[in-house]
C-alpha cells in the first residue's frame, strides 16, 4: 500500500481511541460519509495497515507477571529462535534487535512459578540461546493492554 493520506491517519487515530465506533460515528467526527469510512477501513485492513484485535489488561485475566526477556543468541540461529519464541503462548511480542542483546520478548505469566518453568524448561528446548536476562515489569505506564 502506498502512503497514507490525512484522512487515513485521522481514521486510524480514531480507531486507536475506540475500535468499536460505528462508521456513522467515525464519519461524523471526520466530516465524511459513512460509505467513505467503510471503504477506507476495508482498504486499510486488506492492506494489513491495521488489524482489529481484543486487547486485555493482563492482571485482569490472571496474568499477574509481565516480563521483558532479553536473549543473547548465536547469530546463525536468530530466525529459528525468534520463530520458536513466537510460537510460545506466553510470548506476546518478540523482536530482533541491535545492542547488547539480539532478541527481546515480552511475556505474560500467572506466577513466578510459571516464569521459572518457562525460563528453565520452556527455553531449554530452543537451540541457539546462549544467555538471557529477565526484567520484571513493576508498572506499565503505556501499552498496558496486551493481546492474550
Amino acid at each position: 500500500m502506498g502512503m497514507l493520506d490525512s484522512l487515513d491517519r485521522q481514521l486510524l487515530e480514531k480507531l486507536g481511541e475506540n475500535a468499536l465506533q460505528s462508521s456513522d460515528s467515525l464519519a461524523r467526527q471526520l466530516n465524511v460519509s459513512p460509505s467513505t469510512i467503510r471503504r477506507r477501513m476495508h482498504r486499510l485492513n486488506q492492506s494489513r495497515v491495521f488489524k482489529v484485535a481484543a486487547l486485555v489488561h493482563p492482571a485482569e485475566v490472571g496474568y499477574q507477571l509481565v516480563a521483558v526477556i532479553a536473549f543473547d543468541v548465536a547469530h546463525d540461529t536468530i530466525d529459528t529462535v525468534t520463530q520458536s519464541l513466537a510460537k510460545r503462548p506466553e510470548v506476546k511480542w518478540v523482536a530482533i534487535t541491535t545492542g547488547r542483546y539480539d532478541v527481546l520478548a515480552l511475556a505474560c505469566f500467572r506466577s513466578t512459578d510459571e516464569l521459572s518453568e518457562f525460563l528453565q524448561k520452556g527455553l531449554a528446548g530452543i537451540d541457539g540461546i546462549r544467555d538471557t536476562e529477565t526484567y520484571i515489569c513493576l508498572q506499565m505506564k503505556k501499552g498496558q493492554f496486551i493481546q492474550i
